[in-house]
């Protein structure tokens, strides 16, 4: 099986053509003209339409999107991201009446973790919290072998409160871990300390070459993970956390940090050999999510709860 997935990002958006068994095919990357509802449809379909046509010789029979934010994954319906203002887009249906396929539609936090559990660092494992962390940070939870959803939202550790009475997010909280480890967040954090602005790509150049406001950055980064991870392991338990999205490839410039608070903050005796790791699926990994939804939904595995629309 063949599927046609789109990982959408908050400043750019994947396009790829993903076997069943993980392998991309081919894909494009583009950036939003526009970061509307509208805008981001359109992009989106024109830019699979062009895939579609350079590469006739593979064939695709389902489609799978990954959402960032609140979705609906009966539905395919993106509830609601905050960061952009984006709510009630039916982004299944939308690209199944323009592709004639069926379709399946989840947060990515959620995709990205089956995509661990089929094709990636979870692959032996049961129990593990995933988290990415890029424009956004979400997170999802594997228990005893299934997705957790909960009321619907489980796993939503971006709006965890990690500095009391602290920044104001755009969820309508203060204070969440969104607004200070996602990528306009740790961006705030240098401007604060230096006075001028600089991207994550930027901040990690800086950091390697040992620049102290771009090292600071990245040693809070690590703290602010931590605090939530701390808090998550106690309550779930998982064997393993793993951290995706665009931060996991700097994880080298934050992981002592984020090992001494998570160890600060865990009962090591109720959680021996936890394990952090960045994914092994690298940039990547978001149209491994897409196909996971299809895998995921068309065999009922792993609790995943997606309906083809």
């Amino acid at each position: 099986m063949i599927a046609l997935c789109f990982d959408i990002g908050g400043s750019k958006y994947l396009v790829g053509l993903v076997t069943d068994l993980g392998e991309v095919l081919c894909s494009r990357r583009g950036e939003w003209d526009a970061l509307t509802a509208q805008g981001v449809v359109a992009s989106l379909i024109a830019s699979a339409r062009a895939l579609l046509n350079d590469y006739p010789q593979y064939a695709p029979e389902v489609i799978g999107v990954t959402i960032p934010g609140l979705a609906k994954a009966e539905t395919g319906l993106w509830v609601e991201a905050s960061f952009s203002g984006i709510r009630d887009l039916p982004i299944g249906r939308l690209l199944r009446e323009a592709f004639g396929m069926p379709a399946y539609g989840e947060n990515d936090a959620k995709a990205c973790a089956l995509a661990e559990k089929l094709f990636g660092q979870a692959r032996d494992t049961d129990d593990f919290l995933y988290m990415t962390v890029s424009n956004g940070v979400g997170g999802a939870v594997f228990s005893d072998g299934r997705l957790l959803y909960g009321s619907g939202s489980a796993g939503e550790c971006g709006h965890v409160t990690v500095v009391e009475d602290g920044r104001a997010c755009k969820c309508g909280k203060k204070g969440c871990l969104e607004a200070y480890a996602a990528g306009p967040g740790m961006a705030l954090t240098y401007e604060e300390l230096t006075g001028t602005r600089a991207d994550g790509e930027e901040m990690a150049r800086l950091a390697r070459q040992g620049e102290p406001a771009a090292l600071e950055v990245f040693r809070r980064e690590g703290v602010y993970l931590g605090r939530m991870i701390g808090m998550a392991v106690n309550l779930l338990s998982p064997k393993m956390v793993i951290i995706g999205g665009g931060l996991s490839l700097a994880l080298d410039l934050f992981q002592a940090s984020l090992q001494e608070t998570v160890a600060a903050h865990v009962y090591q005796a109720a959680n021996p050999g936890l394990t952090l790791h960045a994914t092994p699926l690298g940039y990547q990994g978001g149209l491994l999510g897409a196909a996971a939804l299809a895998v995921c939904g068309k065999n009922g595995w792993y609790g995943y709860h997606g309906k083809a629309v």
